[in-house]
């Protein structure tokens, strides 16, 4: 009798297990064909722990804690980015103990920390007191566990690979995640998704290869910097309370650009990487499949042509500077595919692995001083972290301004998030005070790689804009040119005025007087 309670209260566990993460997905029963594929990573995790254990309810918990858990994550990165869980996630797993910070405060602390130790100590209670209903076998345990990993070894490899993708796409995913998530599955769209991603990975890599590097220094040679700033956008948008005269150096660098407007980005509140390499790539979302999700995932780990290898083709010097760590997201490998020579990280550039992060104002003086050492024919391309989410620990000014956010759903975080926008727009002032010194006609770019992940407080003030803000500067003899740009098309953008153009006004004209990169943008427009 007590045999068989164990064993149903084990199964019960395992069902609870995979029914959690379909309530949060709002999963529906009707394509029945994809079931199986939900339910086979709680069934079989249950299957090899009971052959392991001989413990129906240790497993139970196990996969239940196991299952708990993505459902956490997932109805967590549904309400704070406006996105479900999606399968190049996994690579950031280990960055969760790795950089706590970065995300533990968004699902709550308490809640993923008690029921981490809860589970370990429910495991380790029932693993000494539970009897075994059958007798542990962790040798035949190890061996199935051995395998698995084979024949997922073998089946994520052509040609067995092409016939399971084969198999997927019978499954008519929308390739959406909410859409997904809701008619195959949360577990069966991660299958889905990464066994199609990969299957068509290489082709599509194939379709965008690097450039064979044969320099050349002819053309003049004008630095150009590129900041990818953290959050960044008009927050002035948001609501009339928060003071004109807020983003001084941004309105400055505005009336004196050869552009700005709103840049549309593929990811709210995070995902910085989706943006990053549109930016340096000019690679279409469209391009990507499903490796859109997270390009730096796997996708760019080889040599991919991008807007920064053009630069090199032209004889440049190509650096990336990052005050953090650049193994985040896998940078470290993703840089050089994307035709950096040099990326500066933590190491080289100070700073700390935890708020306060090295400020906004302290990299432009870094990029400053490396420009000078670098010289004319250099592309610096910055990764801020001054202005990283979540905002729990910075002070704010308490300006009476801003005061008045205090009474709304997350107004400490919006206060602290806009004194962090002040530094931000102090960099930029700082970085267009430096290149105006130069006599080697600077393009500097400025843009936010998403907005902040603050939903609450964005809902309180009914603003549902997703595009961040960009900025070419300086300006040639043309008045500034106000247009709305896809992120792919910035970079693009910033390499074809360097290339195209010429000289300090930008002399190298079409027929109507426009500089050649602002005519084909008007055009594409």
């Amino acid at each position: 009798m007590l045999n068989a309670f164990t064993t149903a209260l084990g199964g019960a566990l395992i069902l609870a297990a995979w029914l959690l993460p379909r309530h949060v997905a709002a999963a529906r029963l009707r394509l029945a064909a994809a079931l199986p594929l939900d339910a086979a990573p709680f069934i079989v995790g249950g299957a090899l722990l009971l052959l392991t254990t001989g413990r129906p309810v240790f497993g139970g918990i196990v996969v239940f804690a196991l299952g708990a858990g993505f459902a956490l994550a997932d109805w967590t990165m549904r309400e704070t980015l406006r996105e479900p869980a999606v399968f190049s996630e996994i690579v950031e797993l280990p960055q969760v103990f790795t950089h706590p910070q970065l995300y533990l405060p968004f699902a709550g602390p308490g809640l993923v920390i008690g029921g981490a130790v809860m589970a370990v100590l429910a495991g380790i209670a029932l693993l000494v007191f539970e009897p075994p209903v059958v007798a542990p076998r962790p040798v035949l345990g190890l061996l199935c566990d051995l395998a698995i990993l084979g024949a997922v070894w073998i089946i994520s490899r052509e040609p067995a690979l092409g016939a399971v993708a084969a198999s997927m796409r019978r499954l008519k995913p929308s390739g959406e995640p909410f859409a997904d998530s809701a008619t195959l599955g949360p577990m069966a769209m991660q299958l889905v998704h990464c066994a199609i991603a990969r299957a068509e990975r290489t082709a599509r890599r194939a379709a965008v290869p690097a450039p064979a590097l044969l320099r050349s220094a002819q053309g003049p040679a004008r630095p150009v910097v590129l900041v990818q700033c953290e959050s960044f956008f008009d927050a002035r948008r948001l609501s009339p309370a928060i003071p004109a005269d807020m983003l001084a150096g941004f309105e400055r660098a505005r009336r004196s650009a050869a552009m700005f407007g709103r840049l549309e980005v593929p990811g709210w509140g995070a995902n910085t990487m989706r943006a990053e390499f549109a930016v340096l790539s000019g690679i279409p979302e469209t391009a990507l499949g499903y490796d859109r999700f997270n390009p730096y995932y796997a996708f760019a780990r080889k040599p991919l042509g991008s807007q920064v290898w053009r630069l090199r083709q032209a004889g440049y010097r190509t650096i990336c500077v990052h005050p953090f760590d650049r193994r985040f997201f896998r940078r470290d490998l993703a840089m050089p595919a994307l035709g950096f020579d040099r990326f500066l990280g933590l190491e080289t550039l100070g700073g700390s692995r935890r708020p306060p992060y090295c400020s906004d104002l302290e990299l432009a003086e870094h990029i400053l001083r490396l420009l000078e050492s670098e010289g004319s024919r250099s592309f610096i391309f910055a990764i801020t972290m001054g202005n990283h989410g979540p905002w729990l620990d910075m002070h704010a000014s308490g300006s009476a301004s801003t005061a008045a956010f205090g009474g709304i759903p997350q107004g400490s975080e919006l206060l602290r998030y806009l004194d962090g926008l002040r530094g931000s727009d102090r960099m930029l002032a700082r970085l267009m005070e430096g290149l105006a010194e130069r006599e080697d006609d600077p393009i500097l770019a400025f843009y936010g790689d998403h907005l902040p992940s603050l939903p609450r407080a964005f809902d309180h003030f009914g603003f549902a804009e997703p595009h961040s803000d960009y900025v070419i500067w300086p300006r040639g003899e043309s008045p500034p040119l106000r247009r709305d740009l896809p992120s792919h098309r910035l970079g693009a953008t910033i390499v074809d005025m360097l290339l195209l153009g010429a000289g300090r006004s930008g002399t190298a004209r079409s027929a109507g007087g426009r500089e050649p990169v602002v005519a084909a943008v008007e055009a594409r427009g």
